[in-house]
């Protein structure tokens, strides 16, 4: 019995081999169609991979949805960052505009003169000495030396009261101006009168102009000039213009109230005058 069970399972596997060489054979000679067999096999394997492929594909789907979501947020968010930040970029281009302006401005006025000029910007300004000094960005390195008149495009603002390397101090017209003794000159109908700077009178925002003779006419609207008579400064450098003319207490002689051409309240861009011999009398 043992034999035939044996026998009969050698005959099983023979036949398989066989019928298994067949198949090979059958599938690897030339058709034109396939057998029903593998039709079957070719269609249960795509039904299987599309019901496997379908949620597969709605969550990928979802996932770049979503990832397409946070990334729109983030470029939104940018976007409204750059919106948030048009008003300080026009801020910006109308504030570079202006100092643009004001250099042209001082370079039109410097190359009208015989000095050579300096340019520099405000750099420090203590709140409690507004009216009375403040720093440049220029100093010895660049030329800078005490006693150079510091002029805004209005007019005269200054003196270089201490020069650094690479900054100096710049005292105002406004400060200790009977010690400065600053010698001007007003333009009457063509005529030249002089005198001193003597004060300067905080209230009314005015140099008190002294020393003029009485029989020599002044005027409100008459231009104030450096003279060049006493100290470093050149001679016709602007100051400003008469607002008020009154005799002193005594009779003796004429003070003429001016307005400074510079404003001692906003000065940002100003140009320092290097001595020049031409223009300098000692």
């Amino acid at each position: 019995m043992v034999k035939l069970f044996t026998r009969n399972r050698m005959l099983l596997i023979l036949v398989g081999i066989i019928v298994l060489i067949l198949m090979i054979g059958f599938s690897m000679s030339d058709r034109t169609s396939s057998t029903r067999a593998e039709q079957f096999t070719g269609d249960t394997v795509a039904a299987t991979q599309s019901i496997i492929g379908a949620p597969v594909n709605f969550i990928s789907n979802i996932f770049t949805n979503i990832t397409g979501g946070f990334r729109a947020q983030s470029e939104n968010e940018e976007l409204r960052n750059q919106l948030s930040m048009l008003p300080q970029m026009q801020a910006d281009i109308e504030r570079l505009e202006a100092e643009n302006e004001e250099l042209r401005e001082a370079l039109d006025v410097s190359s009208k003169r015989e000095y050579e000029a300096v340019n520099a910007r405000v750099i420090s300004r203590d709140q409690d000495q507004w009216l009375d000094n403040f720093t440049i960005d220029k100093g010895e390195n660049d030329g800078i030396q005490e006693g150079m008149a510091v002029m805004t495009p209005d007019g005269l603002i200054g003196s270089v009261k201490r020069a650094n390397g690479n900054s100096s101090f710049v005292e105002m017209i406004t400060t200790n101006v009977s010690q400065n003794n600053l010698s001007v000159e007003l333009h009457h109908d063509g005529e030249q009168v002089f005198g001193n700077i003597n004060s300067f009178d905080q209230e009314r925002g005015l140099l008190v102009v002294d020393n003029i003779r009485n029989n020599q006419t002044v005027a409100e609207g008459d231009e104030v000039f450096t003279s060049g008579l006493i100290g470093d400064f050149p001679e016709g450098l602007i100051i400003g213009e008469v607002v008020e003319v009154e005799n002193d207490e005594y009779g003796l002689s004429q003070n003429a109230h001016v307005r400074l051409n510079s404003s001692p309240e906003n000065v940002d861009m100003v140009f320092v005058l290097e001595r020049n011999p031409e223009s300098v009398e000692d």
